[in-house]
C-alpha cells in the first residue's frame, strides 16, 4: 500500500513538471503562443460544436476517420467564449499531456523501471525535440501522446488492471486508426504466456472493434482521406527513420518553419540499411537485453512505416516512433542503472538533458500566432457589426485552413454566420 502511495505521490509530481514543460516550451518559442495560438483543428472542433452539436461534431469523420479524443475535449473549449479559446485550449492541453506524463511514469514504474527511466520515459511525449515541430501543445495532435501510452501499456502488459487498458485501446483506435498495428504485439504476448487468453481477448476486441468502426467511417465519409501505395513511398520511409531518431541530438534536426523538415538521406540503400539495422536491433534487444525494450523498437518500426508509405513525408508520423525508440533506448539501461551509485544515473540524466535542453523552445512554425487569435476575434467581430447578415470564415494557426476551408465539409468548416458569432461575443 506504501509503494502504492508513493508511486501516486511521484506520478502527480511528475505529470505536473510535464504539463509545465509542455506549456513552457511553447512560451520559450515565442512569449505570446500561450493566449495567441489556437493551432488548426483546436479551432475549428469546437467551432463545430457552436455551429452543430457537440454528438454530432464528435461523430463527424475529419480527414477521413474518428478523432475521437480532440473530438471530445473540444467540447470543454466550446464552453468558453470565443476570445477565450486560445488561453482555454492552452491550458487544457497542458492538464491533458501532464495526465499522460503521469500515467507513462506509473506503467513504467509498476512494469520493473527505475526511478530514472520512469521519470524520463513519462517525461518523452512533452520532452523530446520532435514534439515541438508540431505536435506539442496540440489537442488535435493528442492521438500521438496516447498511442505511445496504448503501446506501453501493452509492451508492460501487467502495469495496469486489463480494463483500464481496453478502455484506453479503445479511445485511442477510436482517435487513430493505426493503433490496430498493436494486434501483433497483443498476440506475441499471449502466445508468450505474458497474458492469458481473456486478456488477449479483450485487449483484441477493443482494438479490432475500434478498427472495424474506423473502417466503416472511413469507407463513408462525404470525404474520405486518399490512402495508396506511391511510387516513392517505401524508399521515404525508409530515408527518414534515421535522420527522425537523430533529432535528438542538437544540430541534426531544426524545428524550423517547415513543419516536414528533418534531414534526410538521400542514398536508398543506406536506408534500407538502417532499417534492417534497426529490425535487427530489435530482434537482439528482445532476445538477450529486454523483451520490452525490442518490442518498443519493433513497434516504433510499424508505426512509422505504415502512414509514412502510404500517406508520404511528414514529420507528424515519425513523433511517436521517435518516442519509443528513444524508450526503447532508455529501457535497455534500465538494468544497468538498478542497484548503481547515484552518480551512474547523474551521468544518464546529464546527457539526456544536454541533449534536449538545448532544443527545448517550440519551433517558430509551431509557437508563432498566424495570425494572433485577438486579432482574428477583433476581425471577425467588426465585419459582424458591418453586416450582421455575413457569413465569415475564422482562420486559425499556421493560418489554417488553406484556401479558406475550401478542402473542408460542413459542419468542420470555418465559414460561420455572423448571427452564430455575435451571440459569443455579446
Amino acid at each position: 500500500m506504501l509503494t502504492k502511495s508513493r508511486t501516486g505521490l511521484a506520478a502527480g509530481v511528475v505529470g505536473i513538471v510535464g504539463a509545465l514543460i509542455s506549456a513552457l516550451r511553447l512560451w520559450l518559442g515565442n512569449s505570446d503562443s500561450l493566449t495567441q495560438v489556437l493551432w488548426a483543428e483546436d479551432g475549428v472542433f469546437p467551432l463545430c460544436i457552436h455551429k452543430a452539436d457537440f454528438f454530432s461534431c464528435v461523430f463527424d469523420p475529419f480527414a477521413g476517420y474518428l478523432l475521437l479524443a480532440p473530438r471530445s475535449l473540444a467540447g470543454l473549449v466550446a464552453l468558453f467564449p470565443l476570445s477565450a479559446w486560445a488561453v482555454v485550449t492552452n491550458i487544457l492541453a497542458a492538464i491533458v499531456a501532464g495526465l499522460i506524463v503521469a500515467m507513462a511514469y506509473v506503467i513504467l514504474r509498476r512494469g520493473g523501471m527505475g526511478q530514472v527511466v520512469s521519470v524520463l520515459g513519462g517525461l518523452i511525449p512533452v520532452l523530446i525535440p520532435i514534439v515541438g515541430y508540431e505536435a506539442l501543445q496540440a489537442l488535435g495532435s493528442v492521438y500521438m501522446p496516447l498511442l505511445y501510452l496504448s503501446v506501453l501499456a501493452v509492451v508492460f502488459p501487467s502495469a495496469l488492471n486489463r480494463w483500464v487498458v481496453f478502455s484506453l485501446l479503445l479511445l485511442t483506435v477510436l482517435t487513430i486508426p493505426t493503433t490496430v498495428l498493436l494486434l501483433p504485439l497483443v498476440a506475441l504476448w499471449w502466445l508468450r504466456k505474458a497474458i492469458n487468453l481473456s486478456t488477449f481477448v479483450t485487449w483484441s476486441g477493443a482494438l479490432l472493434v475500434g478498427g472495424l468502426i474506423q473502417f466503416m467511417v472511413a469507407t463513408n465519409a462525404s470525404k474520405p482521406r486518399a490512402v495508396e501505395l506511391g511510387p516513392d513511398g517505401v524508399s521515404t520511409w525508409a530515408n527518414s527513420v534515421l535522420p527522425a531518431f537523430m533529432t535528438n541530438i542538437p544540430g541534426f534536426g531544426s524545428a524550423s518553419a517547415d513543419p516536414s523538415a528533418f534531414p534526410s538521406i538521400d542514398q536508398w540503400s543506406l536506408g534500407w540499411l538502417v532499417v534492417i539495422a534497426v529490425i535487427l536491433i530489435s530482434v537482439a534487444l528482445f532476445a538477450f537485453v529486454s523483451r520490452s525494450a525490442g518490442a518498443l523498437v519493433f513497434m516504433g518500426l510499424l508505426f512509422s512505416a505504415f502512414p509514412a508509405i502510404f500517406d508520404g513525408p511528414g514529420n507528424r508520423y515519425f513523433v511517436v516512433p521517435v518516442m519509443l525508440f528513444t524508450l526503447a533506448a532508455l529501457v535497455s539501461l534500465n538494468k544497468l542503472l538498478l542497484g548503481r551509485t547515484w552518480w551512474v544515473s547523474g551521468i544518464v540524466v546529464a546527457v539526456v538533458l544536454a541533449l534536449w535542453l538545448p532544443q527545448l523552445p517550440a519551433g517558430a512554425f509551431r509557437s508563432t500566432p498566424a495570425p494572433a487569435w485577438s486579432d482574428e476575434v477583433a476581425r471577425v467581430s467588426a465585419a459582424c457589426k458591418a453586416d450582421p447578415a455575413l457569413s465569415e470564415r475564422i482562420m486559425f494557426t499556421p493560418f489554417w485552413p488553406p484556401n479558406w476551408g475550401d478542402a473542408l465539409s460542413e459542419p468542420t468548416h470555418p465559414s460561420v454566420d455572423c448571427l452564430v458569432v455575435w451571440k459569443w461575443l455579446n
